[in-house]
């Protein structure tokens, strides 16, 4: 069972996940007050309305019944009537004397205000009166009891409160929740993050089965850790045969350099040697320049189809020479977003692994399709291939078949067609023809 995870109180606001939870529970529950406290004084403004209503039409309906003694009657049958109850009634004279009604206060003005008066049990009560002058002079006044709208606020007020405080209990426990959340995923990022400084490598952040945004951080996250575990494994493979691969040449350049001046053609050889470390260094640094993605700089409309055209027609004679059986085929209007010259260097290293690594009768063919929005350049032939065990280590810095060890060569020449590949957005397969090899490299076509 996974232990629910406790933060000290004093420790909570130092947290950013539960600042915002708790800052999203503080404005829901600002809002719900704002809200009741509208709701409560629209309530009460209409109640009160309707209570004025009330009043005019009592007022309207006495001042129907007559004047004078009736009118005193009719007062005071209504002050008898248990339906009349709440309201209250009083008739002055032009003098201001109270001659009618049970309502003792002092004659108020015309219109509405607000009077204190004593109800039937004898207690003060507030009330809503109006005032209005009759014909005769005299001024008739009725009087309504404020206790049920009052008692109407205090419901709504108690009701409101309770509702509040459930809320705000409601809103904590949530930000709690929210809070615990987030501080969990996002725990998990820092602790698999601490997890590879420490030294475990192969550590990557979890990720959960929703889809949601913290999932789609932890895929982009991995992406990335991937990415740099690649780049690391290849700065240690590189480190590592950068020292092997240069152990030769350079005792051969030492021994060469210990015969110049005795022997004749040490001084050239010696030439050659340094000219072999400098290109092995300059296919270094150009596979780095383009995996640490350098081309973007250099990227243009590439016309795929010209450009191949042009480099087959001037290998023909090579492989003439070198007694290989060379076609091509190539379709027209095929072009890439790239950069021109390492395409160039990507197709003229495949055509060199063909002739080179090849024996003399081998047929090569090279072909260049357009189809489904991808450009696909494929090199293959019939000669005796590479072992099975051999075939996933091709595309390696400085791997060189057995079968190849006794050809020129650094072992670098696929290795930069693989990262070009990769740059451009493409792909790059290495599959047995059974027999020969055929390398095929897709890259994705501008549309014409």
């Amino acid at each position: 069972m996974k232990a629910i995870e406790c933060v000290p109180m004093h420790n909570l606001w130092r947290s950013a996940a539960y600042r915002i939870a708790f800052g999203y529970a503080a404005a829901f529950a600002f809002a719900i007050l704002l809200l009741g406290t509208a709701i409560f004084f629209v309530a009460d403004a209409e109640f009160r309305q309707q209570r004025d209503g009330v009043l005019s039409e009592e007022m309207e309906d006495l001042a129907n019944e007559g004047l004078g003694r009736r009118l005193i009657h009719e007062l005071e049958e209504r002050g008898r009537l248990r339906t009349r109850q709440d309201f209250a009634y009083a008739l002055f004279d032009r003098a201001g004397r109270r001659i009618g009604g049970s309502l003792d206060i002092p004659r108020p003005p015309i219109g509405y205000s607000l009077v204190q008066f004593r109800d039937l049990a004898g207690e003060w009560e507030e009330g809503r009166a109006k005032a209005m002058a009759l014909s005769d002079g005299s001024r008739l006044v009725v009087a309504l009891d404020l206790e049920a709208v009052d008692a109407i606020d205090r419901t709504i007020l108690a009701v409101f409160a309770v509702t509040f405080i459930a809320i705000l209990v409601i809103g904590v426990g949530a930000a709690l929740m929210l809070g615990r959340y987030l501080r969990t995923r996002l725990g998990s990022i820092s602790r698999t993050a601490r997890a590879i400084v420490a030294g475990e490598g192969e550590r990557r952040i979890a990720v959960g089965k929703h889809g949601d945004e913290f999932d789609e951080v932890s895929l982009a996250l991995n992406a990335m850790l991937d990415r740099i575990d690649g780049l690391m494994e290849n700065l240690r493979q590189v480190s590592s045969d950068v020292a092997h691969d240069l152990r030769k040449p350079l005792l051969r350049l030492r021994n060469q350099l210990d015969l110049v001046g005795n022997v004749e053609g040490a001084e050239q050889r010696a030439i050659e040697l340094l000219d072999e470390i400098l290109r092995l260094f300059t296919a270094i640094l150009r596979i780095a320049e383009v995996e640490g993605g350098g081309l973007e700089n250099y990227m243009v409309r590439v016309d795929l189809s010209t450009d191949v055209d042009n480099i087959t027609s001037g290998y023909a004679s090579a492989f003439a020479d070198s007694g290989h059986f060379f076609d091509w085929t190539i379709a027209p209007d095929i072009a890439v977003w790239g950069d021109r010259g390492i395409l160039v260097q990507s197709v003229a290293n495949l055509l060199d692994n063909a002739r080179i690594h090849t024996p003399r009768g081998t047929s090569v063919r090279l072909e260049l399709m357009g189809e489904d929005g991808t450009a696909c350049l494929t090199i293959s032939d019939n000669g005796p291939g590479v072992s099975p065990s051999e075939r996933p280590q091709l595309l390696r810095r400085f791997f060189r078949a057995e079968a190849s060890r006794t050809t020129p060569g650094n072992g670098l020449g696929l290795t930069l067609v693989a990262a070009a590949a990769s740059a451009h957005g493409g792909t790059i397969a290495v599959e047995d023809t059974g027999p020969g090899l055929r390398i095929a490299v897709t890259l994705p076509r501008l549309v014409p």
